[in-house]
């Protein structure tokens, strides 16, 4: 399984950030395939303002549209935790450059 990791702007439907975290997809059939994936967001700011999180903007400048499952806050870090449907892989949206990683045991 490839876990696809990214630094993240957690955006509702009107494209505005209603949140800033680090986000672990996982990816059972390996990076390169389309399917559906599951994953949670570690939010270091967190200000939905009644909006619903639509997509996540990776650091990469892609797209991720995703439906959220849950939302709590954690016991231990204190921040906000998403977990989220999607299908996978993301669509093309800004040319930056950008830091997301891969780790596949």
């Amino acid at each position: 399984m490839a876990v696809f990791k990214s630094a993240v702007e957690v955006r509702d439907l009107s494209n505005r950030s209603i949140g800033v975290g680090i986000t672990y997809i996982h990816l059972p059939r390996g990076l390169g395939v389309a399917q559906d994936a599951t994953g949670t967001v570690s939010l270091r700011r967190w200000d939905p303002a009644d909006q619903t999180p639509s997509h996540l903007s990776l650091d990469d400048g892609r797209c991720l549209p995703i439906s959220v499952s849950s939302e709590k806050l954690s016991d231990c870090s204190r921040n906000h935790i998403l977990r989220f449907s999607a299908i996978w892989p993301p669509t093309e949206s800004r040319g930056t450059e950008g830091k997301a990683d891969v780790h596949q045991p």
